[in-house]
């Protein structure tokens, strides 16, 4: 008789342990599910925020990184037409 209380009580613990491994697993799921709703929707308010502050940012960005562009390939053609003038007086 208490061969079998000694079963039925490794059998309810065995139980109890993959239930508890099984609500683990699907908890930390839904944790790391509901913390990237909150922050998406966080990134969405604050989007939405500087929007509604400082107009769409989008176009500003793209202008601001033509004006970059255009003035490093100015300054890119000036220093290898001051290459070349260089490369010019020095003889080989």
């Amino acid at each position: 008789m208490e061969a079998v209380i000694w079963m039925a009580l490794g059998a309810s613990s065995l139980t109890g342990l993959i239930l508890i491994r099984l609500a683990a697993r699907h908890g930390w799921d839904w944790v790391r599910t509901q913390l990237k709703a909150r922050a998406a929707q966080a990134e969405a308010d604050f989007r939405a925020k500087v929007s509604a502050a400082a107009g769409d940012l989008s176009p500003r960005i793209t202008a601001l990184e033509d004006r970059l562009r255009s003035a490093l390939e100015g300054d890119l053609a000036k220093v290898k037409e001051d290459i070349a003038a260089l490369q010019a007086k020095v003889p080989h």
